[in-house]
């Protein structure tokens, strides 16, 4: 009886039988250590990540930035627009001074006025009253 020595190796199924040595080296695959893959692309998916991550943070960081600026346009905007009204105000109130101060200014002319003429008349009548008591 011959003895037959059993092999350790994995033998294939009939139906997966395949003569390699006929197959062009194009269709070889060269196996290679997946781990070392595998850390390789965690290694460049973390990086990825990170990069992403700064992107956004920098995209935030810009929109943040543009955002303050526009608020500061508009507020100045504001101020500007607050300080051209508060300007109209007072230059109107400065016209409506002058013209209450110039009717105040007319009103004593007229007064005055009166009041001389009145001085005028008085002093017509007593003088009247006296050309009179001189006639008789």
């Amino acid at each position: 009886m011959p003895s037959q020595r059993q092999s350790n190796t994995p033998q294939p199924t009939p139906g997966h039988v395949r003569d390699y040595s006929q197959v062009a080296d194009e269709e070889l695959v060269v196996l290679t250590d997946d781990s070392t893959d595998t850390e390789r692309e965690k290694s460049v998916e973390k990086v990825r990540r990170r990069e992403e991550a700064e992107r956004r943070e920098r995209e935030c960081e810009a929109e943040h930035k543009a955002k303050c600026e526009e608020a500061k346009r508009w507020k100045a905007e504001e101020e500007r627009l607050e300080a051209e009204r508060k300007k109209r105000a007072e230059e109107e109130a400065q016209r409506r001074r002058a013209a209450e101060e110039e009717e105040a200014q007319k009103k004593r002319a007229a007064e005055e006025e009166a009041e001389r003429q009145r001085q005028r008349a008085s002093q017509e009548r007593a003088q009247a009253r006296r050309d009179e008591a001189t006639q008789r």
